[in-house]
């Protein structure tokens, strides 16, 4: 049921609006309150969620990845309509959401919680939490949503004030005397510049991108704007704490501005986000060439007190000539041009795609259901070593998508669109055959042990006839049974544990190997654990990402091999990018890794 309008809806889109909030970068004042939630209810996601006009947008979100979702299908739509706080016990059992996308689907929603949060006397959006499973708050809990709401209010009415401080700020400035401007010009700094790591705020970035805008004469000077986004600051902040995650903030901070000379401008406007903007420069090209010098010298390790982090950055940066020079639409392509780096990789520095970011949901879902009768779908194949023997033991198949038009497109991109619209299962089944053809090519040119890993998605295992798609991938290839292995993310295995066991038992009765995927991820890891007939754990990326410099997370990973080798399923680290993590890792007992250390995706024919 969708929700229905409020009767001040109108006058509610514009006091949202003025809060200029929308489409904003993530502000770590707000996502350490979305975190306490998490953490005080024991919730494994909660949200500050805006309700616009379409869709509801979150300012905020700890433990769901999603940026937005439609208004017609938000738990928040319902929960703005009223001041008392909006309780959903189980949404399978509430005839408004028991048919909802989001209860069905992911995230799997069963319990809901909001309360409204106010901009003056209007309800713009909601504080939240979610669980997927039923469960009832306690009156002390409802006391303390109600609390951290009106301290999301008082952030909002202060991050305007400041904003409205510095409009009334420069109109003062225009009328007094010069002695006075020293003082004014101080004020402003307190008001503007982020306390941890004294860089300027996003709204200086705007107003230089006016002042840019208003001068810049026939355009030849030559200019960018970009976004450095520090990769996997949550995985530093849970396995160091925060203290240590401010810490590589601060560090970072205080790189860019040595590297930065008086006509550029660096920002922090994120949590781990900056903002660089740099003018001044003969041309464009000379632009680029000094951001990837930045890019490069930001991109080395930070020491910090007893600990060496090994932490990438990833840039996307936008000219400023060619584009809308407003400085939120200009903010917003570099926004998007980070994204469009990460979905290639940690670390890279990559230029706006302007065609990729226009493209919307439905285009592409359209592109994509002729994507594999055009064959522009294809695999890329990363290999597993055993560094005790130095040799490949297998490879993982990684699909791929060329898109005519837009280029190379991440399947960060399209596959949540797949899962979405059940192409997913098609798309599944020719994953499938064409690993498997290839495996047997392998077979016939000597490699007798060498086996390839295909993810399934949560859709295909679960509501795909998965068994014969595999009976027959096998069949049509010739590719004997053992050297298939089908890999399954822990949420898919705990979803419905015993419907999952019936399917695994039945692909182990063909001799198919079978892995969890991002093994540590989910809500109930070991519990499961030994339910399930599993061969091999893929221990997440973000256990090892801190292994150099945690001891947290060595025991963490050291304990998840000890309980494996009792169990007799193999493990294997994956996200392997220093020799440091490798070494521990084989001194913790791990043998099977996969990463950049070793190799990235390539084409079949390059696989050694």
């Amino acid at each position: 049921m969708s929700p229905p309008l409020p009767p001040d809806e109108s006058v509610r889109l514009h006091a949202l609006h003025a809060t200029q909030l929308l489409d904003t970068p993530p502000e770590e004042v707000f996502d350490r309150i979305t975190r306490i939630v998490c953490t005080v209810l024991a919730v494994p996601i909660s949200l500050i969620s805006l309700i616009d006009k379409d869709r509801q947008w979150f300012k905020s979100s700890c433990g769901l990845r999603a940026a937005e979702t439609g208004r017609d299908i938000s738990f928040c739509g319902h929960a703005i309509l009223a001041d008392a706080p909006f309780i959903v016990e189980d949404a399978i059992e509430d005839c408004r959401f028991s048919e909802n996308p989001l209860v069905l689907g992911e995230p799997g929603i069963r319990f809901y919680a909001g309360i409204p949060i106010h901009a003056g006397n209007c309800r713009i959006g909601t504080l939240c939490v979610i669980d997927t499973v039923p469960r009832k708050l306690e009156m002390q809990e409802v006391v303390l949503l109600r609390t951290l709401a009106r301290a999301v209010e008082d952030l909002l009415y202060l991050r305007q004030a400041s904003f409205d401080s510095i409009g009334q700020i420069n109109s003062w400035s225009d009328n007094v005397a010069v002695e006075d401007l020293v003082d004014i010009q101080a004020l402003k700094n307190l008001l503007l510049r982020d306390h941890l790591t004294g860089l300027p705020m996003r709204h200086a970035v705007d107003k230089a991108i006016e002042d840019w805008a208003a001068r810049r004469g026939d355009g030849k000077e030559g200019g960018l704007l970009a976004v450095i986004d520090i990769d996997n600051l949550s995985a530093v902040n849970e396995r160091l704490g925060h203290g240590i995650g401010d810490h590589l903030i601060a560090a970072i901070a205080g790189r860019l501005k040595e590297f930065c000379g008086s006509a550029q401008l660096p920002a922090r406007i994120g949590g781990g986000m900056f903002a660089l903007l740099l003018r001044g420069l003969p041309d464009f090209p000379a632009a680029v060439t000094r951001l990837k010098e930045i890019h490069e010298a930001l991109n080395t390790p930070i020491v910090t007190g007893n600990f060496i982090i090994h932490s990438s950055l990833t840039t996307g940066y936008v000219p400023l000539h060619g584009h809308d020079a407003a400085a939120r639409s200009l903010l917003d392509a570099a926004h998007d041009a980070v994204r469009q780096a990460k979905a290639l990789g940690h670390g890279l520095i990559c230029a706006y795609n302007r065609a990729l970011g226009n493209l919307n949901h439905r285009s592409l879902e359209h592109d994509l259901r002729s994507a594999l009768a055009n064959n522009e779908l294809f695999l890329v194949y990363q290999q597993k070593m055993n560094i005790e023997t130095g040799g490949a033991t297998g490879v993982e198949a990684l699909l791929r998508w060329a898109h005519p038009q837009l280029g190379l497109i991440s399947p960060a991109e399209f596959i949540p669109i797949a899962e979405e619209s059940a192409l997913i299962v098609q798309i599944g089944r020719w994953t499938l055959d064409k690993a498997c053809r290839q495996a047997r090519d392998w077979v016939d040119a000597g490699r007798t042990r060498f086996t390839v890993a295909v993810n399934l998605s949560p859709r295909q295992f679960l509501h795909g006839d998965i068994v014969d798609s595999v009976r027959m991938a096998l069949a049509r290839s010739g590719l004997p049974a053992h050297l298939l292995e089908l890999e399954l993310t822990e949420s898919v295995a705990i979803d419905d544990v015993d419907r999952t066991i019936a399917i695994m038992h039945e692909l182990k009765s063909m001799q198919v190997a079978l892995s969890i995927d991002d093994f540590g991820t989910g809500f109930s890891s070991l519990s499961y654990l030994i339910r399930l007939p599993v061969d091999k754990l893929k221990i997440d990326r973000s256990f090892i990402a801190g292994i150099g410099d945690s001891s947290r997370s060595r025991a963490i990973v050291k304990g998840i091999i000890d309980i494996s080798a009792g169990l007799g399923i193999c493990v294997i680290a994956e996200g392997v990018e220093t020799s440091v993590q490798a070494d521990i890792l084989f001194d913790l007992g791990c043998t099977e890794m996969q990463g950049y250390f070793f190799g990235r995706p390539v084409a079949p024919e390059k696989i050694g």
